[in-house]
């Protein structure tokens, strides 16, 4: 990195870092091949035991506008925490310790924001080694289209590709003081889903843009993501804990039963599908918590008075606040429920349907 930055930068970008001493220095490198210089870097050490404390020192003395907070080992929300209120950029934005910027990111991140006035930004990202490794969903999620939103609208939750990672959002660092929004250090899993759902409702006006900002590292090698994919069972579980965040907060917030099918639809897909394909050792306690927390703000003649698709109120009515369906069952429900997610019939149904007249 070259000139020191300016008493107040443009933008702060946010490192948490913890046991990343093989990845660190790519990281870093990335923001140091940057062509626009008005930029800080907070490096939040969130209690490294391998040599990450020393390599982020030496960045510290290497360049003074590269800042070194150090925690105890408080995990990622924290760090990401720490990082926001040590900021003084007129913007924040956020870069994982085992990726990296891709050239011209922070300048296309600082002009967009000037010139869209939004309070946030989402811009797209790639995948690190190759796509063709990545999932379907996870490469269609990081290629947002280029739009602008002048208010709230759930498209930005269920619709844009603009969630859950936080490391492809840029916010004015003035709205996250005014709305007082941070990452939940509850979460230990899907912090990112939580704090997507509590910007965008809060956002004055949000910007997305299609440029390949990002580099994503696929699968690192002990992250708790990669730990969890191969326990559906155990991530539903912690996708439960999520949706109970999500719902508190648009309750407090007093806007969630101005969206409530489209609440539950979410909760049912992201907690409950991958669930109900699972053995019942497995499939019960996810369902019997999801059922608790909706049960909270809806019951099952609520549910089944909702404007749901049929096989969505089904899973619902049959899976979570009922229990009794077999596995056979349940997994017949779940491929019908995911021709209906891609807006195919089956042929079995439309064969009922005429049958019934």
């Amino acid at each position: 990195m070259s000139p020191a930055a300016a008493a107040v930068p443009r933008l702060t970008v946010v490192v948490p870092a913890y046991n990343v001493e093989e990845w660190v220095d790519r990281c870093l490198e990335s923001l140091e091949a940057q062509d626009f210089a008005d930029f800080e870097v907070v490096c939040v050490n969130d209690g490294s035991t391998d040599g990450t404390r020393s390599r982020l020192a030496a960045w510290e003395g290497r360049d003074p506008r590269v800042r070194v907070i150090d925690q105890e080992n408080d995990g990622l929300s924290a760090a990401r925490n720490a990082g926001i209120r040590a900021a003084r950029g007129d913007y924040v934005c956020f870069l994982d310790a085992d990726d990296r910027l891709l050239p011209g990111a922070c300048g296309r991140i600082v002009a967009a924001l000037d010139q869209s006035g939004a309070d946030v930004l989402v811009f797209g990202a790639r995948c690190w080694p190759s796509e063709r490794d990545c999932p379907d969903w996870l490469v269609e999620c990081l290629h947002p289209r280029d739009a602008v939103y002048e208010r709230f609208s759930m498209d930005l939750l269920l619709k844009e590709a603009s969630r859950p990672f936080a490391w492809r959002l840029a916010l004015r660092r003035d709205f996250l003081r005014k709305s007082g929004v941070a990452f939940d250090e509850t979460v230990r899993f899907g912090e990112d889903q939580v704090f997507c759902f509590a910007v965008y409702p809060r956002s004055r006006r949000t910007a997305l843009i299609s440029d390949e900002l990002y580099e994503y590292q696929v699968g690192r090698a002990g992250s708790l993501m990669t730990r969890l994919d191969g326990d559906f069972g155990a991530k539903m579980l912690e996708h439960n804990v999520i949706v109970r965040r999500i719902l508190a907060d648009w309750d407090g917030m007093g806007i969630l039963r101005a969206h409530a099918e489209d609440l539950v639809a979410f909760a049912l897909d992201f907690s409950l599908y991958d669930a109900i394909k699972l053995p019942d050792a497995a499939y019960r306690p996810v369902a019997d918590g999801l059922r608790e927390i909706l049960a909270r703000y809806w019951s099952a003649a609520d549910v089944a008075g909702m404007a749901l698709p049929r096989v969505t109120r089904a899973m619902a009515l049959r899976t979570c606040f009922r229990t009794d369906m077999s596995l056979r069952g349940r997994r017949a429900l779940a491929l019908e429920y995911r021709l209906q997610q891609k807006g195919v019939r089956s042929l079995v149904h439309r064969v009922v349907e005429k049958l019934r007249g």
